[in-house]
């Protein structure tokens, strides 16, 4: 049960570290061996470039999570507290809806790359590898989504405060 809440409050975390501390690593080594010793790993560009992709999709998963994504939110501050609850539910649904046509988007997007063939410049990799990144992401999304609209939902049925 330990090890479930630690991936339930860290996972993402520990994905995005793993991809900081890739591309510190690779960024730092080619820097030093471009200028000190003329001549650089041509395959690292490439693999911080994914790095950074998926990065940015994980991160969707992170800060729907932990509730930190910026919104505007000056009009619900002035409605009634009730209001103001099922508003956010209703937000939450819209985002939830969102993020299951961008998953399904991204499927159809995998399948096109599959089609066509197509290879990464350095690496020589399928493409499909990489355009994962968004399956991933939005299907990360869609758990959390769905996590955090039961949580509040819970919260709401207990009579609590969000």
């Amino acid at each position: 049960m330990k090890v479930l809440k630690w991936i339930d409050k860290h996972m993402e975390e520990a994905f995005l570290s793993v991809f900081l501390l890739t591309l510190i690593v690779l960024t730092s080594a080619n820097v030093i061996l471009r200028y000190v010793f003329n001549s650089g790993l041509t395959w690292s560009d490439e693999i911080c470039k994914y790095c950074l992709i998926f990065s940015g999709f994980i991160s969707i998963g992170y800060w729907v999570r932990n509730k930190n994504g910026i919104c505007v939110d000056a009009l619900v501050q002035v409605l009634p507290e009730g209001i103001r609850k099922g508003l956010n539910i209703i937000t939450q649904i819209l985002v939830l809806c969102f993020f299951i046509w961008m998953f399904r988007s991204s499927v159809n997007v995998i399948k096109s790359v599959a089609k066509s063939g197509q290879v990464s410049g350095t690496l020589q990799i399928s493409m499909v590898y990489i355009y994962m990144a968004p399956v991933f992401g939005f299907g990360l999304a869609v758990l959390r989504m769905v996590q955090v609209i039961v949580l509040d939902l819970m919260k709401l049925k207990r009579g609590g405060n969000q």
